[in-house]
């Protein structure tokens, strides 16, 4: 891209199902293999259990689900993008990451009004066409639910720990 294009943004981009996601690059702290996480008990839909990430627990969500209502099924492809957010590391369960991509700020449109819900539009920053098709820009803060577990949640549970440090 050229400079004379405007301001960029990168994102990295995944596969649920059919559709193309992306994620700004800036929240992602690594992309790993799928592995099957630990179930937690009475723990949301959304998640599907916790991983241990060099000494991190973190939970792994199922977007699949939380977008289409149909659970993730893991694949030889799948893999967990474990983004840094203000609620703190969650996993995002993915059937495929492709690549690193830039979009111009121009190219990103936002969602029409009256295509998806007030609540799922929020998810999205903006989708851009790409290849014919179009990608789904995802709002870290909002398209991830705020994980609970035992009526804390992870942003609770940081903030308690700053205070304590």
């Amino acid at each position: 891209m050229t400079e004379s294009q405007g301001a960029t943004q990168s994102f990295v981009l995944f596969r649920l199902g059919q559709e193309e996601f992306g994620l700004p690059v800036t929240s992602v702290v690594s992309i790993i293999r799928y592995e099957t996480p630990t179930n937690v008990p009475r723990s949301t839909d959304a998640v599907l259990g916790v991983i241990n990430l060099r000494g991190r627990v973190i939970p792994v969500v199922d977007l699949a689900q939380r977008f289409s209502g149909t659970p993730f099924v893991p694949g030889p492809l799948s893999r967990i993008i474990v983004a840094e957010g203000s609620s703190g590391a969650l996993g995002v369960a993915v059937d495929a990451a492709s690549e690193v991509t830039t979009f111009c700020e121009d190219d990103i449109k936002l969602i029409p009004e009256g295509v998806v819900g007030a609540e799922a539009a929020r998810s999205f920053s903006g989708m851009v066409e790409r290849s014919g098709g179009l990608v789904m820009l995802l709002d870290l803060e909002e398209a991830l639910p705020r994980i609970e577990f035992a009526g804390v949640t992870l942003s609770d549970e940081r903030e308690e720990d700053e205070l304590n440090a």
